[in-house]
């Protein structure tokens, strides 16, 4: 999934992921790449594929555009292994997810381009990593998740959360500084998409 589109995504986007890999599917039994039987299983696959390595995608493709590869590649990673497990806000719709993940990632990007992996930016890194610790796993509207999943979900969260908080102050401390502000940016960035779903749910109570 996209940036604002978690692993438990709406029933809209994953409609039209369906109908995208199905059409993509009867082109192949059509081209005789696959056999008819076969065409249930590639869309699963090809479903899988996108939903996990879209983030990773777009990372390439403006880090291309803008010049920041590494930088994109990055900020991505922290998201892509903390996300699943974390949760946070997502769009209900694929063309809203697909232009606000893009400009998310643009400005984190361009963010992490600009700043200096300073005492500053360590602290807010932690305090995001507190707030991921604390408050994850946020359930999704369409997939409640059981009190063991729970449980499973906010240990892999905390576990990546401090081993790559861990790694942006090695990276810091052996002269990689760059690349410890781009992964606290990443950190940043899952941590700041929880934030809606957070101060949605003190409203409500």
């Amino acid at each position: 999934s996209t940036l604002l589109a978690s692993s438990a995504a709406s029933d809209v986007y994953k409609r039209q992921m369906q109908k995208c890999a199905e059409a993509v599917a009867v082109w192949l039994v059509r081209c005789q790449v696959i056999e008819e039987q076969e065409k249930e299983l590639y869309c699963y696959a090809m479903e899988s594929f996108v939903m996990f390595w879209s983030p990773m995608i777009l990372a390439l493709l403006l880090g291309t555009i803008m010049g920041r590869v590494k930088e994109g590649i990055l900020v991505i990673i922290p998201f892509m292994m903390i996300r699943k497990f974390s949760g946070g806000y997502h769009a209900k719709n694929l063309w809203i997810c697909l232009t606000c993940s893009s400009l998310l990632l643009f400005l984190c990007i361009l963010i992490s381009c600009s700043l200096s992996a300073n005492t500053v930016l360590m602290l807010a890194t932690l305090a995001a990593s507190l707030n991921l610790i604390i408050f994850s796993p946020i359930d999704h509207e369409n997939k409640v998740l059981s009190i063991k999943e729970r449980k499973v979900y906010q240990n892999v969260t905390g576990i990546l959360t401090c081993s790559l908080y861990g790694v942006v102050m090695i990276m810091k401390y052996n002269g990689l500084r760059n690349e410890a502000v781009c992964i606290s940016v990443g950190i940043l960035l899952t941590a700041g998409l929880q934030v809606p779903c957070i101060v949605k749910k003190f409203v409500r109570e």
